[in-house]
């Protein structure tokens, strides 16, 4: 038996039931490919069982491809009926259906309730589920949302040289990642995200965290010259070519758009090579590029894939104050709930 069991079997049933609500006779659709943690997959289906639902465990070939690269890789028509047949989906898949032409198609009857939780293990689901305190960590990222939701002009830099301004649209949505609340697509919470106006992202990002897809830890950071929300040059060493390799190989200007930013706000996650964890490090920020779903309500919209780099121990500055200084959240509105969080 492994040694986490009773742990993972404890945050699956918190994930079940308190975080996607799943009710009594409801059809619980769990997606997973050769590259999940089973144990993680079997807990999740037997805390639907636990609580009256009806759980469908999908399971296939993990792609070489995320997104709508994977789309030739997968069994489409089965996979896409099983699904919008659904009332709720987990996706546990390490090679994610995120922004595939199924997730397009099942997101758009809008309907099923959705969450992102590619490659989660075993101990990623008792660090960032099972031990954490969920409604502060939900009031947290509320407060953190409302925040940036009325803040204009924003700058994030960092001591590996990044240096990027943008200013924010106070009619997009800033979404507070976990807080399931009807049909749509969420995340795994610990992330606060939003799509800056694209056209005044200026500067340089630096990734020193990871990058997945195509990398995962980074030994060398990768500098990213944006111009206009545009990535016009990648500088850095050898893992920088693979990155702009990876780019460039989708044939598509659009994998070069800057899709997405988030804060990173669970205390259990940590820095490991998965994506799912690390863009959830507290106090960090995630940048996406590639595909950009339509709920950020921005203007670059789809791209064949989608790729996201972790900058660690940010300060960003919002109208001038101070809300995340060296990778600590410093806003007053903040402290009196992170003293809850972090008991």
């Amino acid at each position: 038996m492994n040694e986490l069991s009773i742990e993972v079997q404890e945050g699956a049933y918190a994930l079940v039931r308190d975080v996607m609500k799943v009710k009594q006779g409801e059809s619980v659709v769990i997606t997973a490919d050769t590259g999940s943690d089973w144990q993680v997959v079997e807990a999740t289906a037997k805390a639907a069982k636990l609580l009256g639902a009806k759980p469908l465990v999908l399971w296939y070939s993990m792609p070489p491809h995320v997104g709508k690269a994977a789309d030739p890789y997968l069994p489409l028509k089965p996979l896409e009926a099983a699904l919008k047949n659904a009332d709720v989906w987990i996706e546990f898949n390490r090679s994610w259906l995120l922004y595939s032409t199924p997730w397009d198609n099942v997101m758009a009857e809008g309907r099923v309730r959705y969450i992102c939780l590619v490659g989660m293990t075993g101990e990623m689901m008792v660090r960032n589920i099972g031990r954490i305190n969920i409604p502060a960590l939900l009031e947290f990222q509320r407060t953190l949302a409302e925040i940036t939701k009325n803040t204009r002009k924003m700058e994030i830099t960092s001591p590996a040289g990044m240096k990027i301004e943008f200013e924010n649209d106070p009619e997009r949505p800033v979404f507070t990642e976990g807080d399931v609340s009807g049909p749509g697509d969420y995340m795994l919470f610990g992330q606060v995200d939003w799509a800056p106006i694209e056209e005044t992202i200026n500067g340089t990002i630096v990734f020193d965290g990871s990058v997945w897809p195509p990398i995962g830890l980074l030994k060398e950071p990768i500098f990213l010259r944006v111009e206009a929300g545009k990535v016009t040059g990648i500088e850095g060493g050898w893992e920088a070519k693979v990155f702009e390799k990876w780019l460039r190989s989708f044939n598509d200007p659009n994998m070069f758009n800057i899709a997405h930013l988030s804060y990173g706000c669970n205390p259990g996650a940590k820095l490991t090579g998965n994506i799912l964890e690390d863009e959830r490090v507290w106090g960090a920020v995630e940048w996406g590029l590639g595909n950009q779903a339509a709920s950020f309500k921005g203007k670059f919209g789809a791209a064949k894939s989608h790729t996201d780099g972790i900058c660690l121990a940010p300060t960003v500055k919002g109208d001038g104050r101070y809300i995340i200084k060296n990778g600590e959240y410093v806003h007053p509105r903040l402290r009196g709930i992170q003293k809850k969080l972090l008991k």
